[in-house]
């Protein structure tokens, strides 16, 4: 694979990097060849082995011609290379400069990082690596095309979508409510409480917090899944999820769940906000004598 890295000069966030990227391989394999992505970046090493306290690292010339980057042999394949996609964001994004001279040390908390405190540069590195790796391995291109064919919300989606991007199920599971056309959310949960909530820029504010219990109201909590088992959808009152933070009334939620091992499960959620009272109000409006402004 040959990459000019001088197309990447003037480009200031990380959806620009990935797209002068892709403009010179316009014919991306997917999955995307991560690692040979990053070796023809400047990248001379991948080193797979075992690390303690942290995920990945960079370990990089001051001027960043060459790099290194460094992942844990520990984590599964997919989890791998999310990380080789995170450490070459810090690589080709000129601003990203480690804290000291051991190069950047990524922790599994830095790879889930959506957002960051404005004056938390730290932070904003690893908000930024992390939307160029989900950007680059699930290229905008293929996968928007793919997702308009997806008219419905279905777990069934993100474990054909996770195989074929070879991505884990949470990483895909996190793109895809973000660019379903439907406001729907994913929560991971692991014995009974909630770890990480992702969620389309449309859907409401989801109440619970991470290491707070499952809504004993919710489907996921009263449903017994087996592991690889994926449910129908199971209606529940959205308080259950929504809390107070909606307003006068609770829309209708939907639940699917599929069990994972070790106690993990990964919920979709989809809201009916419907309200009886508001067709009924347009049943009225549409059969009465219609006004005009003066």
């Amino acid at each position: 694979m040959n990459l000019d890295r001088m197309e990447l000069a003037d480009c200031g966030t990380p959806e620009a990097l990935v797209a002068a990227i892709l403009k010179q391989v316009p014919d991306m394999p997917i999955p995307v060849p991560i690692k040979d992505v990053a070796m023809a970046l400047g990248i001379v090493e991948i080193k797979e082995m075992e690390l303690t306290g942290f995920e990945g690292g960079l370990i990089a010339f001051a001027d960043k011609s060459e790099g290194t980057i460094l992942v844990n042999d520990r984590s599964n394949p997919q989890r791998r290379r999310f990380t080789v996609g995170h450490e070459l964001g810090h690589f080709l994004n000129p601003w990203h400069l480690p804290k000291t001279s051991e190069g950047f040390r990524c922790t599994t908390g830095d790879m889930r990082a959506s957002k960051a405190k404005p004056g938390d540069r730290a932070a904003q590195m690893e908000v930024e690596a992390n939307r160029f790796a989900a950007e680059l391995l699930f290229p905008k291109p293929w996968f928007d095309k793919e997702m308009a064919k997806l008219a419905v919300v279905d777990v069934e989606h993100i474990l054909a979508l996770a195989t074929r991007y070879d991505m884990s199920k949470e990483a895909t599971a996190r793109r895809y409510v973000d660019k379903h056309r439907e406001a729907c959310a994913a929560v991971v949960s692991q014995n009974g409480k909630v770890l990480r909530i992702y969620r389309h820029s449309s859907f409401p504010f989801v109440e619970p917090e991470r290491d707070s219990p499952v809504p004993s109201g919710s489907a996921t909590a009263r449903m017994t899944v087996s592991e690889n088992e994926v449910t129908g959808w199971n209606e529940v009152d959205g308080g259950v999820w929504l809390g107070s933070q909606h307003g006068r009334r609770s829309p209708k939620a939907f639940e699917q769940v599929l069990g994972q091992q070790n106690g993990f499960r990964l919920t979709l959620i989809t809201l009916d906000d419907d309200d009886p009272a508001d067709d009924e109000e347009d049943v009225e409006r549409a059969w009465s004598r219609p006004t005009f402004h003066r």
